[in-house]
């Protein structure tokens, strides 16, 4: 009686230890990259030179800023 007790215990612990280890896949959570490169080129717009009244603007407002920066 004892001896079947301990077959069984023995057969339902391989039995859980098999499902274990065949449940777990090896799963590639990564997506496999990509070695399209696209062929595009972009290019930046080129700098545009301001006018005085531009240039005064801007200069008003850095002053003003400054202004209530430094109290």
């Amino acid at each position: 009686m004892k001896k079947k007790m301990i077959y069984g215990v023995l057969i339902v612990c391989l039995l859980l230890t098999n499902c274990m280890y065949s449940a777990c896949e090896d799963i590639d959570e990564v997506p496999p990259r990509e070695t399209v490169v696209s062929s595009e080129i972009y290019k930046i717009p080129d700098p545009v030179v301001l006018n005085a009244n531009e240039t005064a603007v801007i200069d008003a407002i850095k002053q003003e800023y400054n202004e209530y920066v430094s109290q």
